[in-house]
């Protein structure tokens, strides 16, 4: 244990969030691993049993640990702490491994989605359990908890006390009525915001320019006293912030000789209808973690009426998206070959071969791709509606409600889906992306009476017990005289398939394949 210092006196800051969790999509799956501890003591073997767990759903990674099917959180328990040994107390919790769970929970705390304080009683917000139980969206949860946020918070001694997601949607909503984008320099000199009020940094874009990162970084250290390094003010922090900022909806990311930060013109409604409700926070609950938490867990019934008002802006039509994907096509010049290079560098940022695509999350950017790739082949024999929220460019920037499928390509007469998925562990796979799919198959109302159904399962790897279930799938369908379709594939295979437009008759092969050995085996 360590003892805590006497608290520095709080002064004017860059606005940032922990910088080791880049992605905020990945929040949604660690507030999902830890649900089960709501309403433990976060003590020391709590905290080791907790920390394990995160390892053991592959949450949290390290090369250290070893991690099997058959794992379990006691076998990998003196791994974590020594993994974890080095790190130092932080939050108000020890070193060590208890210092590791507070990384994964500041960024949660501060936004309200969790109450995570040592040696007290774990809690998620109400927010925070719509979200894991699919009652609400990634955008619709981050963009209400952004809007309660406040810059000055028992988590941040600073004096900046104002929401900078509000002072950001108000500079991005005038610079728009101003026919202007929000440079990435001009986004940083924003971060540095001192009273809350849009007019002071409006003020300084109007009479100075940034060419690039050493003017802005130069300006900051003149104007507010930064002494951060330059590589901290002009890339780590802006970069977490304007992740959230995408994956809340409010903006979407352009370039044009350089990156310019633009309000998300699909949501402007809705953000307009945010930006309208009062979120007052007393001096308390700035103070405070467990009054932070309660006020930021307070008026949802108020957020979560403007989502459900505002939810049908976001439905994607499929004709309507197939011409703006071809929109896309023709703007960023995407070639066959150059979408094919794209698919391969997923996973990789530093070979992104359409830099504008770079901020789009992995697992969104395989459903892009996917469909952008259907497009060229297919050109307009096929309508493509993604299951993903996407900006007026028609960029994803979040996943949308649970309880349909990921890709509906169709005609008409002809429904197929494509099911897509990053997921390379076989456990995550078999539990997370298999029953699901077959019920978004068989429950979406639009295709219950389509003739022929088809189903393309897409991951880096197929395991045994993937295609062993999708197998089982194939031949229930068959038995009930269902003219469905089912083929499991990996992305590589996939890609080869589409190239020769031969889908269709690829899954119906395989599906008369599984069947037929099927029927073999129970006649001998």
């Amino acid at each position: 244990m360590t003892t805590k210092g006497t608290k520095r006196k709080p002064t004017f800051k860059q606005m940032a969030f922990e910088t080791a969790v880049r992605n905020p999509e990945r929040y949604m799956g660690i507030i999902a691993a830890v649900k089960k501890y709501e309403g433990v003591v976060l003590d020391d073997d709590n905290l080791l049993d907790i920390v394990s767990n995160l390892y053991l759903t592959g949450e949290v990674t390290s090369e250290k640990i070893s991690i099997s099917e058959n794992t379990k959180i006691g076998d990998i328990v003196e791994d974590v702490k020594k993994t974890n040994a080095t790190r130092r107390a932080d939050g108000g919790f020890p070193e060590g491994y208890a210092s590791r769970f507070w990384t994964y929970m500041r960024t949660l705390s501060e936004l309200g989605f969790v109450y995570a304080q040592y040696n007290k009683s774990f809690k998620i917000s109400d927010i925070g359990r719509k979200l894991i139980e699919g009652e609400i969206d990634e955008q619709e949860a981050f963009s209400i908890q952004a809007m309660k946020f406040n810059r000055q918070s028992p988590y941040r001694n600073v004096s900046n006390d104002y929401n900078f997601f509000r002072l950001a949607l108000e500079v991005l909503i005038c610079l728009k009525k101003k026919g202007s984008k929000l440079s990435y320099e001009q986004f940083v000199v924003l971060m540095f915001n001192q009273s809350g009020n849009s007019k002071e940094t409006l003020d300084i874009l109007e009479e100075n320019t940034f060419s690039d990162e050493g003017d802005v970084h130069k300006f900051v250290s003149e104007h507010y006293g930064s002494k951060l390094k330059v590589n901290t003010v002009t890339r780590d922090y802006p970069d977490v912030v304007r992740r959230l900022m995408v994956i809340s909806g409010f903006v979407t990311i352009r370039y044009a000789g350089k990156k310019f930060i633009e309000i998300n013109e699909n949501k402007l409604n809705y953000i307009n209808a945010m930006l309208s409700l009062e979120f007052i926070l007393k001096d308390e609950e700035k103070a405070d973690p467990k009054a932070y938490f309660d006020k930021l867990d307070s008026q949802n019934e108020q957020y979560l009426e403007l989502v459900h008002k505002y939810r049908n802006e976001d439905a994607i039509d499929g004709d309507e998206y197939r011409n703006k994907i071809h929109q896309i096509i023709s703007i960023y010049e995407i070639t066959e070959e150059k979408i094919l290079e794209s698919i391969k560098a997923i996973g990789d940022p530093r070979n992104e071969v359409i830099p504008e695509f770079k901020e789009i999350p992995a697992p969104l950017k395989l459903e892009f791709y996917i469909s952008i790739l259907i497009a060229l082949r297919y050109k307009d024999r096929f309508s493509i509606r993604p299951n993903y929220k996407a900006d007026h460019i028609g960029k994803p920037y979040s996943h949308a409600p649970g309880n349909y499928g990921d890709i509906d390509v169709y005609s008409d007469d002809i429904y197929w889906l494509i099911e897509v998925t990053l997921i390379r562990n076989k456990a995550q796979q078999m539990n997370n992306e298999t029953t699901s799919v077959i019920r978004h198959l068989d429950a979406d109302e639009e295709f219950k009476y389509y003739s022929s159904k088809y189903l393309s399962f897409i991951a880096p790897t197929i395991h045994d017990d993937t295609r062993s279930f999708f197998d089982v799938a194939v031949v229930q369908s068959q038995v009930a005289k269902q003219k469905i379709h089912i083929k499991p594939y990996t992305v590589q295979s996939f890609v080869q398939v589409t190239q020769a437009e031969e889908n269709l008759q690829d899954m119906e092969e395989y599906t008369k394949l599984v069947f037929d050995k099927f029927r073999d085996q129970i006649a001998n």
